[in-house]
């Protein structure tokens, strides 16, 4: 097409050319004969003599030069002419090609669009409408076409809003507006509604509207809102304390130690008291409810903010470092028994939980922490622990603890290890004399006496009415020899600081188990010294008397 079109405007040019060329040669020669006398014939001579005869037939003779060249010139504007109309007639074609193609697509985008869409003249009389339209409203086309819109879908409760926006819209307003319209069957549903006028050389010809059904969407948001509520409720009221926290700060941390190449973050935080009480003030509390505050004696989340890093108590440091060390490994969901300090300094045992929020596992932007207070079944437990080992009255170990404790120790490494036997004086004597309560109060003072002159791993224990034994782990003959008359030195200072009429007097048998040998034998040994240093004081008593 475009060589035939090239080939026509070159045809034009040549045309135009050669029809100048004759013409300017028909000037001369219609010249020349005219000037030529027939009767003398026709010569180059005489040729040349009209020539010089007229000079001004040389400048007619020139004539086919200068009409050539306006017909070229004529040619080629012709030729530009023809050119401007055929590129004028192929813009024109593929204009008219893409406006059809544009038209066809955005039919078909209408047609399809599972938005309903409307078109209305100026008086909001329905023109065209796409399936999507009839299939939410449930009206066929030849139903509603040149209908009033607001006369088929308006909610019958609020009709005047439907107006409203017609109006609007008729002022050459954009609308945008949520609201209720109603089905040919009668039913309300939920839609979103924009409204735009339709301006043709800035006059307004016509109105689009679009629907949108957020039934589903709205009712989808209602029960969120309402699960948002309810969890807002459950997190309020929880007896157990809860608290989010951002721990984003706490991964930076960790990586920035990790490019300053520490490798070992357990050891570093174990080693470096500083480094854990940082890593402990990092996070940052983004919601909490009653129970913590209450838990932690905390007037508000500013002041538990404040006091974050010191809330863990010394003996739960391990426990938080393990829990810091799991995060890094990937866990999201934790249990650990935690000893928290409330803001006043006293211990709260807890069972803590601590879970990321789904979606925030690589940046920790929230942890959910709740804490159940244990305290008091904890000292229950401690109590209860306490009272199946102690003795009640003296509060030393009792003899349970006592023989345990030998048979854990007689399969230990620690040898030598030595016993020591004792048995009060005179407790019959006293008991007799100023009644059992007495007796059981110097009963009492003898164990503190024997307590206090020992380790505090040594094991004091009462195993019997009023006798008291000690194991003494790494202790040797010379060692037992010390401790039995470092006993018997404090029974004398006692008894020179608080004199009675019946002195405080015990008597003491000691023994030494070494590498292999059993501390059952030991003991009796022990057990057997001592019934003989107390035989030696009554026979000596005797005497005397």
């Amino acid at each position: 097409m475009v060589k035939m079109m090239a080939h026509k405007r070159r045809k034009w040019s040549v045309t135009y050319t050669l029809a100048g060329i004759l013409f300017g040669i028909a000037f001369p020669l219609g010249s020349t004969i005219l000037a030529i006398d027939y009767h003398q014939g026709f010569s180059l001579q005489e040729f040349i003599s009209i020539h010089k005869e007229n000079p001004l037939l040389w400048v007619i003779d020139s004539m086919p030069l200068f009409l050539a060249f306006f017909a070229f010139q004529a040619g080629k504007y012709q030729q530009e002419i023809e050119a401007q109309k055929e590129n004028l007639e192929k813009l024109v074609e593929e204009r008219s090609s893409e406006i059809i193609q544009q038209k066809l697509f955005y039919e078909a985008l209408i047609q399809n669009s599972p938005i309903a869409v409307v078109t209305l003249d100026r008086e909001h009389k329905i023109v065209s409408v796409n399936p999507a339209f009839t299939e939410m409203f449930g009206y066929r086309q030849e139903e509603i076409m040149g209908k009033e819109l607001d006369a088929l879908v308006a909610n019958p409760e609020r009709p005047q809003e439907a107006v409203e926006i017609t109006r609007e819209v008729l002022k050459g307003k954009g609308m945008h507006e949520f609201g209720k319209r109603m089905r040919k069957n009668g039913t309300l549903i939920d839609v979103e509604i924009f409204g735009k006028p339709i301006m043709v050389n800035k006059n307004l010809i016509g109105v689009l509207g679009l629907y949108r059904d957020i039934t589903v969407e709205k009712m989808a948001r209602e029960e969120l809102s309402a699960s948002e509520e309810r969890f807002r409720r459950m997190f309020s009221d929880s007896p157990v304390a809860l608290r989010m926290e951002d721990f984003s700060p706490v991964k930076n941390w960790l990586e920035s130690k990790q490019h300053e190449e520490v490798d070992d973050i357990r050891r570093f935080l174990s080693e470096h008291p500083e480094a854990f009480r940082e890593i402990c003030a990092l996070p940052r509390i983004i919601d909490l409810n009653d129970a913590t505050l209450l838990m932690f004696h905390a007037k508000n989340k500013e002041e538990l903010q404040e006091h974050l890093h010191s809330i863990f108590s010394t003996e739960s440091e391990g426990v938080v470092i393990d829990v810091i060390c799991a995060l890094m490994n990937g866990e999201t969901m934790l249990e650990k028994e935690l000893v928290y300090k409330r803001l006043d300094g006293q211990k709260i045992y807890t069972i803590t939980k601590l879970s990321i929020v789904p979606g925030y596992e690589k940046s920790w932007e929230r942890i959910l922490f709740s804490n159940m207070d244990i305290t008091e079944r904890k000292l229950a437990e401690e109590r209860l622990t306490y009272i199946s080992l102690h003795d009640m009255m003296t509060g030393i170990y009792n003899r349970a603890y006592f023989e345990e404790e030998m048979a854990r120790l007689g399969k230990s490494r620690l040898h030598p290890i030595s016993i020591l036997v004792t048995d009060m004086d005179n407790l019959k004597a006293r008991n007799d004399q100023y009644g059992h309560q007495a007796g059981d109060l110097a009963l009492q003072h003898m164990a503190d006496i024997v307590k206090t002159s020992f380790r505090c791993e040594d094991v004091v224990a009462r195993i019997g009415g009023d006798e008291i034994a000690v194991l003494l782990p790494g202790v040797d003959r010379t060692g037992a020899e010390r401790a039995k008359n470092r006993i018997h030195e404090r029974v004398r200072a006692y008894n020179e600081k608080f004199p009675q009429d019946i002195p405080l007097s015990l008597s003491i048998g000691c023994a030494t188990a070494e590498k292999g040998e059993m501390l059952d034998a030991v003991f009796k040994q022990a057990d057997e010294q001592m019934y003989l240093e107390k035989q030696t004081k009554k026979e000596k008593k005797k005497s005397v008397d």
